[in-house]
């Protein structure tokens, strides 16, 4: 941590000096925290476990994950074989050469960090660590995939909202994303993805503070699938939206008004959620 501490003052001495903070600077430095609280854990583990035949390691996520950025530098995408390889030159240089088969493992690996194809370290943005999770259990084909966090699963509403809103059990795959995509602050869609692929992966929500409480399963199918009493899941909501409507006469024989309404939203930054086009060109 002394050199990581010493690395650091030479960045922001860099930046103070340049008076110019590029995003990579704001990666590398945000990155830190990660790592520190993973070497922390990992020694504190090691120190109190009893267990002979168990070791724990800390692994540094930007050794493994590797993602593909776009040039916009807004958005990227997993490099899966890259990354399944790092993460086997990995195992065979920290486990079989260093411990071997006869100890189990147990990884302690950070979130939030990851490494782009020209190795410069970097984050996974908003809710990069539940994403590194995710990543990981896809990586390790794991059983299952256990999201930790300060509620008790997935509401089948706002509880601010709605007092009698309750934990949902179970909720499919498709499910969990329209609720989050559309409002709800449990889980961000980006996590779900590495455990829906085939062969998909359970994801267990749970709550830090409730260990004992089952919390939500989110997998390939629910109970809504299978009782029409059940056939609502639950209700979303979001906040801050604005409604456009685009009419008139000037738009009849005209082509190209919807590319330069979506291109203009575009340019502003403004996301568009939902579309509803009538068959009149007016």
């Amino acid at each position: 941590m002394k050199n990581d501490l010493q690395d650091i003052r030479d960045i922001l001495r860099t930046v103070s000096l340049l008076k110019w903070n590029a995003s990579r600077i704001s990666d590398l430095v945000a990155g830190y925290g990660e790592t520190w609280s993973a070497q922390i854990l990992c020694a504190l583990l090691s120190h109190r476990s009893t267990l002979t035949e168990h070791t724990f390691l800390y692994l540094d996520a930007r050794r493994v994950i590797t993602i593909n950025e776009e040039k916009d530098g807004k958005s990227f995408f997993v490099e899966w074989n890259m990354s399944q390889e790092k993460l086997q030159k990995v195992y065979e240089q920290d486990v079989l050469s260093s411990i071997g088969k006869e100890k189990k493992v147990h990884f302690v690996i950070t979130g939030f960090v990851a490494s782009n194809t020209q190795n410069v370290p970097t984050t996974l943005q908003r809710d990069g660590s539940d994403y590194s999770a995710a990543i990981f259990g896809r990586l390790f084909l794991s059983q299952g995939i256990t999201i930790w966090t300060d509620v008790n699963g997935v509401m089948s509403a706002d509880p601010r909202r709605v007092p009698s809103s309750y934990t949902l059990t179970e909720v499919s795959f498709k499910e969990a994303m329209e609720l989050a995509y559309f409002g709800a602050k449990v889980m961000h869609p980006k996590t779900m993805l590495p455990a829906s692929i085939t062969p998909p992966i359970p994801l267990y929500i749970r709550n830090t503070f409730q260990p004992s409480f089952p919390g939500t399963r989110i997998y390939t199918s629910s109970a809504t699938h299978s009782n029409r009493d059940k056939c609502v899941c639950g209700f979303s909501s979001i906040d801050s939206m604005a409604l456009i409507n685009v009419e008139g006469s000037g738009m009849v024989g005209i082509p190209g008004v919807a590319k330069r309404l979506f291109g203009t939203l575009e340019s502003k930054g403004v996301n568009v959620v939902l579309i509803s086009q009538a068959s009149s060109e007016h």
